[in-house]
């Protein structure tokens, strides 16, 4: 993502700069359409580096805890809600009626019920869950900033990035924000630096004239030409830096030259097309925007992308479709969230187990928090983020378990409380890089990957 500061985005108000100018104008004179583009030591036992790759499935919105994952039937009406739990493939071990088909994989999945913090907004609890740090704020409506931490993708692209042309880090349907417009910080590289942005696709994958239009150059710019505006663009850089204006020079050229691989690349471009999947492919995992998003990522991960993101999407720009229900909570439910999700994800597990590929790739179920025990008089379920469900899949996660437990209501941990940091530093441990590392913010103060700890007997180390 370029990050544009100005009247058009409603989460910044300090004008278009100098050098956000020369960046835009510095790509563009590639003729490349890429506008949303690019911008350790082992713990305990085997589980480090279990992670060739991962794809974490961000549940924007907040889904009820309660109704999916850690029910509660023996609960007070006006908690347990309309759904039963059932058994699963795992003997004593059960989630939502609504999900039978995740149901028949629970074998694989590990389940950590006690995920607990203090934030209740979505915009600044959602920076803590996709970077493992909180945010200095607590609030909604203020937008992504440069001074915001880097998402686990971003710090993977730094730390661990791909020697092959496909990108490291992959964000797919779109960029999620608040209805009322404001990205929601914690998505990209945040004060690392734009290099570590992530390949952003903001397009639906289910719409009929889907394409990746980053993957295309100007019409009628051939490779030849295309490397030839590179070596102009770098005489400009080489200008620049002779005029003294060294700002971001060299970051830049890694950004434009990346761009130009990933446009010339055959490989690249194959992996991304999701129109070579047969008919009967497409229609297993859902002819609607999560389940063609899931597929999509499968390709992804098989064609070496480490790590991508599926965030829960919007139908429609500013209408409130996200898993945040405060209003008609379990219609909301059965009716058009849990159907979109069940089939996919089992598929999902179920492909990649049979390509052998589930022992060494991660998959996290994630979202900014759970919902409120009580039901409120609209028939819904209000922010609740002292109490939530977060799972695991593959990379070597005893699937079967859950971890943690919350007490009678849903509406707290009783026992082996997990902070988002543990979360990040779970996910950083099995990816193979100690959350000990550090990282450096725009002042050079010095941060860990991220403020918890990895979950070893989560892991049965």
């Amino acid at each position: 993502m370029i990050e544009l500061h100005g009247a058009n985005n409603p989460g910044c108000c300090e004008g278009i700069s100098r050098r956000a100018a020369l960046q835009i104008g510095g790509l563009a004179s590639l003729g490349v359409s890429l506008p949303t583009l690019l911008r350790a030591t082992p713990g305990n036992g085997g589980s480090f580096g279990r992670a060739k790759r991962c794809l974490m499935f961000y549940m924007w919105g907040g889904p009820s805890h309660i109704d999916l994952f850690d029910m509660k039937p023996d609960a007070p009406v006006e908690v347990r809600g309309e759904f039963n739990p059932v058994r699963t493939k795992v003997p004593g071990l059960q989630i939502t009626e609504l999900m039978p088909h995740l149901g028949r994989h629970t074998d694989k999945i590990g389940f950590i019920r006690s995920v607990t913090h203090s934030d209740n907004n979505h915009s600044t609890s959602a920076h803590w869950m996709l970077t493992g740090h909180r945010h200095p704020l607590a609030q909604e409506n203020f937008g992504a900033r440069r001074s915001d931490y880097p998402h686990i993708g971003s710090v993977l692209s730094r730390f661990a990035p791909n020697r092959n042309r496909m990108p490291t880090f992959v964000a797919l349907p779109e960029v999620i924000g608040t209805t009322a417009g404001f990205i929601t910080p914690g998505q990209n590289g945040g004060f690392m630096g734009g290099k570590y942005d992530p390949f952003v696709i903001a397009q639906h994958p289910d719409e009929p004239d889907f394409k990746v239009k980053n993957l295309h150059p100007v019409e009628g710019l051939n490779p030849q030409r295309l490397q030839s505006r590179v070596g102009l663009q770098k005489q400009f850089d080489d200008f620049r830096r002779e005029l003294g204006d060294t700002t971001d020079a060299a970051e830049m050229a890694s950004i434009n030259q990346r761009a130009v691989d990933l446009v010339t690349a055959p490989e690249v471009f194959g992996a991304f097309n999701i129109a070579a999947e047969s008919r009967h492919e497409r229609e297993r995992y859902g002819m609607h925007t999560f389940g063609q998003s899931t597929l999509l990522a499968r390709r992804l991960l098989e064609a070496g992308v480490k790590l991508v993101t599926v965030y829960w999407h919007r139908d429609k720009p500013g209408v409130d479709t996200t898993w945040d229900t405060h209003a008609k909570n379990f219609s909301g439910l059965k009716d058009r969230l849990v159907p979109q999700v069940d089939q996919p994800i089992a598929n999902l597990l179920e492909d990649l187990q049979q390509r052998g590929m589930l022992d060494d790739t991660l998959i996290v179920w994630n979202s900014e928090f759970g919902r409120t025990p009580r039901i409120n008089k609209n028939a819904g379920r209000d922010h609740w983020g002292k109490c939530n469900t977060v799972w695991m899949a593959g990379a070597g996660v005893p699937g079967g378990q859950a971890y943690g437990a919350s007490d009678k209501t849903a509406s707290e941990p009783v026992s082996d409380p997990v902070s988002p940091g543990d979360v990040a530093a779970t996910i950083y441990h099995l990816l193979g890089l100690s959350p000990h590392l550090e990282i450096h913010d725009q002042l050079n103060r010095p941060f860990p990957l991220a403020d918890g700890k990895p979950l070893h007997r989560f892991l049965g180390a």
